[in-house]
């Protein structure tokens, strides 16, 4: 055995803890179906000449590389087209009938600051949020699979938790490839994949717990943006029927081609049954957290699918805004 490698009975201890995903109804990382081998994250023996081990091991849980985020990134950064592509720059969502995924992209890898994102890497306060800290992939996803939305974890922040159930409190049009392909990965990770009917912003403030009075809230509020709550409620400064049109101020083809208007914000259907109930436009849709921004980030600041934090005053700085109060 190598020097600092493990003893037998705790490499089985391990390994039995490593696999121990299966058994949670992977969408994704689906061991099950083989889908993603355990050999692309593990390795039994440290110590062979595979390219994949990173020098300098071994590492915690027998992982081939040394933290969390250069595994995830090992496949995630656009280098396997049948992997999402979550790392800057990003082409795989280009002519798939959306501007990006479902969760847009990083700017960087970790360890710095990402002003259009959240931070990989780097020890800071929440925003909007109680806590200090550090983000890895794994602090929001599990690598072994959930029956979540994009097998993010229920607890992210600990406690009880919120599940993003797909099938549930998420539908899908195109599930991922079987086994994986670049063309099924790209129809199946862009935003326009997806509907939404409950959850994903109980979810995202499990995090920034200071905004939770302001998700499902009714009474109007001058300090947050409400969330999960109908555009036709009483007493919001909103425009309903322009939000149902789909036409006029804010709405467009594309973000950023000089002409003012965004493609339509994603939106929640709180009674929805499937796919179909869930992509129906109405003036009761709801805004969430994922109608405004990206969770991992994208182009624009605070990663706002559109630049209305952004200088040099674009011609789409209004137009997220304008879809559903049309001032």
């Amino acid at each position: 055995m190598r020097s600092g490698g493990l003893p037998a009975f705790l490499l089985a201890a391990t390994v039995a803890v490593a696999l121990s995903g299966p058994a949670r109804a992977a969408y994704y990382h689906d061991l099950e179906k083989n889908r993603q081998p355990c050999s692309d994250c593990h390795i039994q023996h440290y110590g062979n000449d595979s390219p994949k081990v990173e020098p300098g091991g071994p590492f915690g849980q027998l992982l081939v590389r040394a933290t969390t985020n250069k595994l995830c990134f090992f496949c995630h950064d656009g280098s396997d087209p049948k992997a999402p592509d979550v790392l800057a720059p990003v082409t795989m969502y280009a002519g798939s009938g959306a501007e990006t995924s479902g969760a847009g992209f990083f700017g960087n890898s970790g360890g710095a600051d990402d002003p259009n994102g959240h931070d990989l890497g780097v020890s800071k306060a929440t925003p909007f949020g109680s806590r200090a800290m550090t983000l890895t992939c794994a602090s929001c996803h599990d690598p072994h699979g959930t029956p979540n939305y994009r097998n993010v974890l229920t607890t992210p922040a600990g406690g009880t938790g919120v599940a993003v159930v797909m099938g549930t409190d998420v539908y899908r049009e195109v599930p991922p490839g079987d086994p994986p392909s670049a063309a099924a990965s790209t129809s199946t990770y862009r935003s326009s994949n997806e509907g939404y009917k409950a959850n994903t912003s109980k979810w995202c403030v499990e995090c920034h717990d200071a905004l939770k009075p302001h998700v499902g809230g009714s009474a109007r509020v001058v300090n947050h943006h409400l969330v999960d709550v109908p555009i036709d409620g009483a007493g919001y400064a909103t425009d309903p029927a322009h939000w149902a049109g789909g036409t006029g101020s804010g709405f467009g083809a594309a973000t950023g081609d000089a002409v003012e208007g965004v493609p339509r914000l994603r939106f929640q259907v709180a009674g929805a049954t499937n796919l179909a109930s869930s992509r129906v436009v109405s003036t009761s849709n709801q805004l969430m957290c994922g109608s405004c921004h990206l969770a991992h980030g994208g182009s624009f600041r605070k990663g706002l699918v559109w630049p209305y934090l952004d200088g040099g005053s674009p011609p789409d700085a209004n137009s997220g805004c304008q879809q559903c109060h049309n001032y």
